[in-house]
């Protein structure tokens, strides 16, 4: 006769954490309808288990310039740093797998912990559990913002939307509290990807796939770009020149009627 073998169960323990012990990030995708058509967007989200603060930011990709541009991000609107932040195994923090529990992190991850301060702290593989709260947040700033509400004009208007629905989402939360606690926030880091560009016959740079509008008097001159996860950034002799939305597509143009 065969015995049934007891199967032990997981058992679940809820952490408590102090101010500015902890904060936790996550991407969550939301289907929005963007001037009449219908795309999938990613939020990048970040909360604190202790105060009960969650906050997101809209983005087309999941991207490595996205990830580090969501923290900074909020790391500049809070005003301050958390000892520690709790990723998943996203490929933007584990750069791969040695063995079945060793991790070999992404190296830009660890400059920029150690730039900023904090501990990189990475969940067990398939153990959303251990990063809860912002498991959650995901899914409240999903319902609250856009359960009912989901056309909009354009992809600013999304943004100025969710940001207004994240301040009524978060006017309980202990954050202001928080706030008087949490570590001593260092000058923004440096994020961009910077390249050289030529400027053409029409007066245009590409960069990526895309092309960009300079004025007329600087065809055929050679132009510092600085690409960031939002904006472009042209200099010239050290000065700044033109600023653009980066464009995500392939063979798109950002034109500038003033150039």
């Amino acid at each position: 006769m065969l015995e049934k073998k007891e199967v032990s169960k997981e058992c679940f323990i809820r952490q408590v954490y102090d101010f500015a012990d902890r904060s936790e990030y996550d991407f969550g995708e939301v289907k929005l309808v963007i001037a009449g058509k219908t795309c999938k967007l990613n939020m990048a989200v970040m909360s604190s288990p202790a105060a009960n603060f969650r906050w997101a930011y809209l983005y087309t990709s999941q991207n490595q310039d996205v990830f580090f541009d969501s923290q900074v991000r909020f790391f500049n609107m809070i005003g301050g740093m958390y000892r520690e932040i709790v990723y998943d195994n996203m490929r933007n923090v584990v750069s791969k797998f040695i063995g079945r529990n060793e991790k070999e992190l992404n190296p830009r991850l660890i400059e920029f912990a150690n730039y900023y301060g904090f501990s990189i702290n990475v969940t067990n593989c398939f153990s959303g559990n251990e990063k809860g709260h912002v498991e959650g947040s995901v899914r409240i700033i999903r319902k609250d913002a856009f359960a009912e509400k989901y056309e909009l004009e354009s992809f600013d208007k999304a943004e100025e939307y969710l940001n207004s629905k994240l301040m009524e989402l978060n006017k309980d939360s202990k954050i202001n509290e928080e706030k008087k606690h949490l570590l001593h926030l260092r000058p923004t880091y440096e994020l961009s990807k910077v390249s050289l560009a030529k400027v053409d016959k029409y007066s245009l740079i590409q960069v990526d796939k895309n092309k960009y509008s300079l004025p007329d008097y600087m065809v055929g001159k050679t132009v510092l770009v600085r690409t960031y996860a939002r904006e472009i950034k042209i200099y010239v002799n050290d000065k700044l020149l033109a600023v653009h939305k980066r464009k995500d597509g392939a063979n798109e143009y950002s034109i500038d009627i003033t150039h």
